[in-house]
């Protein structure tokens, strides 16, 4: 089973734009830091974006780029869809994935896999702050003026060995993330940015079949 594709194709929270370089320095108050932040995704019950994915592998000299869309509904409802270069779909609802691509569509109950359930809490633990409380992870807060620097270091042994750390970098006008940087123990990294958020808008409930 290739984790590492699945985390690229799971693991995405809502964004406003591609980001300028920020200069990031040890949070001031980080308590309250992760305050708001737990807050802010309080208030959201529904997201949907586009994104661009790049990935970097030692093995590739060019980037392997992605684009596509996400949605999320509560409380962890997830839709992800890649359009380009090639055509994938991710549904997770209700303790059950469905993964689609254009040979094959197959279903999963994620309750009969600790790597399911652990894709799922990350995912949703993304949007709704729970990461910041869970056992799987230690965390460290840093700030610019206008943005905070979330690194995640992974505890499990599962997740360890294919992951060193994760980065969220979130938006201070907000409270939601900016981007996420994927690190994986092997020295490959992927890169997930987002645009045309909207928070709250009607999203239909159609989107989360699984079938």
């Amino acid at each position: 089973m290739r984790l590492t594709c699945l985390f690229l194709l799971l693991f995405s929270v809502s964004a406003p734009q591609l980001l300028r370089a920020q200069s990031f320095t040890p949070a001031k108050d980080a308590a309250a830091l992760q305050k708001k932040i737990i807050e802010a995704s309080t208030k959201i019950s529904t997201i949907q974006c586009d994104f661009l994915q790049e990935k970097n592998m030692s093995m590739l000299s060019d980037k392997a780029i992605s684009k596509g869309k996400f949605y999320f509904k509560k409380d962890s409802r997830v839709r992800l869809e890649y359009l380009t270069p090639v055509k994938n779909l991710i549904v997770m609802n209700s303790g059950k994935m469905l993964m689609k691509d254009d040979k094959k569509t197959q279903q999963m109950d994620m309750h009969r896999s600790k790597v399911f359930q652990q894709l799922n809490n990350i995912i949703v633990g993304s949007i709704n702050g729970s990461l910041f409380n869970g056992k799987d992870f230690t965390f460290s807060l840093s700030e610019s003026s206008n943005q905070v620097r979330v690194e995640l270091k992974p505890l499990s042994k599962m997740l360890k060995n294919f992951l060193s750390t994760i980065v969220l970098v979130i938006d201070k006008k907000d409270f939601t993330a900016a981007k996420i940087e994927m690190n994986e123990a092997s020295g490959d990294n992927t890169i997930l940015t987002f645009s045309s958020k909207q928070i709250n808008a009607a999203v239909d409930d159609a989107l989360f079949t699984v079938k």
